[in-house]
C-alpha cells in the first residue's frame, strides 16, 4: 500500500478518467489503488495458509522505495508505470513462490467480491493466467489509474511503500476488501 500522497494523486486522476468513461471503476475506501505484486485464486479455507507464508517473507521484509516513471497504456486502461528495482522483484517473486501452496489453477466470477459490480470474463481470465501472463520475468510493476487512454502527463516522483495487504479482488481486479495487511519494517 502506497502512501496517502500517492493515493490523492492517483485518486484525482481516476476521478477525471472516471468523468469521461462509460465504464470504469472510482477508487473509494473499498476501490484500492495499489501494486500488485502476487495473484491468484485461492480457496478461503486454505487464507490462513497463505496468510502465513506472507507473514514469513512481510515481516522480514524492508519498505519498498518506489519510482513513478509516468504513465503507460493498456488495452483499455491507464497506468502509472513504476520503475523495476531488484527489492522489488525479488519480493515478487518470493511471494508469488509462497502462493503456489494455496494458488487454485481456476476460478470464476463468483469468486471475486461483487456487491452489485460483477467481475468481468476477462477480470477471470487475468487472475487464472497472472502467473504466465505478468509475473517473474513478466512483472511489470505499476498502479492501474482507470479505464481511459489519456491523461495529464505525471512528473515522475519518488515514495516508499510501508504495507502490504491481501485483498479480495473485484471487477476490473480492483482491492476491494483487505483480507490481512502488513508493516513493512525490517531494516528501517
Amino acid at each position: 500500500m502506497l502512501p496517502e500522497w500517492v493515493y490523492e494523486r492517483v485518486r484525482s486522476i481516476n476521478a477525471t478518467l472516471r468523468a469521461n468513461a462509460a465504464d470504469g471503476f472510482q477508487f473509494d475506501p473499498t476501490h484500492l489503488p495499489h501494486v500488485t505484486l502476487l495473484q491468484q485464486f485461492v480457496w478461503r479455507s486454505h487464507l490462513p495458509t497463505l496468510k502465513r507464508a506472507l507473514y514469513a517473507i512481510l515481516s522480514a521484509a524492508a519498505p519498498l522505495r518506489l519510482r513513478a516513471a509516468g504513465v503507460g497504456k493498456g488495452e483499455h486502461t491507464l497506468h502509472l508505470l513504476l520503475e523495476p528495482t531488484p527489492d522489488l522483484q525479488a519480493l515478487h517473486e518470493r511471494l508469488m513462490d509462497a502462493g503456489r501452496r494455496t494458488a487454485e489453477p481456476a476460478g470464476g466470477a463468483e469468486a471475486f467480491y461483487s456487491e452489485g459490480e460483477p467481475a468481468r470474463a476477462r477480470d477471470v481470465r487475468w487472475v487464472a493466467e497472472y502467473c504466465v501472463q505478468a509475473a517473474y520475468s513478466k512483472f511489470w510493476p505499476h498502479i492501474t489509474l482507470g479505464v481511459g487512454q489519456e491523461t495529464d502527463p505525471v512528473e515522475p516522483f519518488d515514495c516508499t511503500a510501508t504495507r502490504v495487504a491481501l485483498c479480495h479482488l473485484g471487477r476490473f481486479c480492483t482491492c476491494r476488501v483487505i483480507l490481512g495487511e502488513w508493516t513493512l519494517q525490517a531494516g528501517a
